[in-house]
């Protein structure tokens, strides 16, 4: 085997599902943003001066669509994971206290032990 401790594996676990619920909610806010944009976007290009304005608006608008595409495909990339941490908080929350038990033990089993006589006199 590997010289991998299993609170390792558990912690590596529990930090990608911490990373995607942030990432996740990261793009969910900015498709937000990007979507309240639009109708500004779509009235500057109405009321725009000459066309050169009318094309920097466009194109403006264009890269905020291209952007709020994006971070809609991390929303789908994410949500399925999502979902599984929303439906097992209770399972989740027992693998967390599990890592604090676990590492405990490696803790023991690293540390300088000595044993202490019981019976014999010293």
């Amino acid at each position: 085997m590997n010289d991998k401790q299993p609170s390792e594996y558990i912690s590596e676990f529990l930090s990608f599902l911490d990373q995607a619920c942030s990432e996740y909610q990261s793009a969910f806010d900015a498709v937000s943003k990007e979507d309240k944009k639009v109708q500004d976007y779509i009235h500057m290009i109405e009321f725009a001066a000459d066309k050169a304005e009318r094309n920097r608006n466009a194109t403006a608008l264009q890269r905020s669509r291209r952007y709020r595409r994006a971070e809609k495909d991390k929303t789908i990339l994410y949500g399925e994971v999502i979902k599984f941490c929303d439906e097992n908080r209770k399972f989740l929350n027992s693998l967390r206290q599990l890592l604090g038990r676990q590492r405990k033990e490696e803790e023991y089993l690293h540390s300088n032990r000595t044993y202490k006589k019981r019976a014999l006199d010293n």
